[in-house]
């Protein structure tokens, strides 16, 4: 029974570790700059990131990544160009 207690707090442990590490943030920062997502009147737009953070590691459409020591910060835009939301990612 310990035994099966244990894999159980194991994985349980791994499943979170798992969300952490792949967190949906509503900020970031670049250098003193902060940017913020959400699509709501205080969310970034394209040109408001771009100014800020400088061109992202990679763009695919509307979504940007950018590369932050030992994260990635994956950036989706809304049609409208406002930042909806950012995932970081450890790497």
């Amino acid at each position: 029974m310990n035994k099966l207690l244990t894999l159980i707090a194991l994985g349980l442990t791994m499943s979170l570790v798992t969300i952490a590490a792949q967190a949906s943030d509503r900020s970031m920062r670049c250098g003193r700059n902060l940017i913020y997502a959400g699509g709501g009147k205080d969310a970034a737009i394209m040109y408001e990131v771009l100014k800020k953070c400088g061109e992202p590691d990679a763009k695919q459409g509307n979504t940007w990544i950018y590369k932050q020591n030992n994260m990635r910060r994956i950036l989706t835009f809304r049609g409208d160009g406002k930042l909806h939301k950012i995932e970081s990612i450890r790497t």
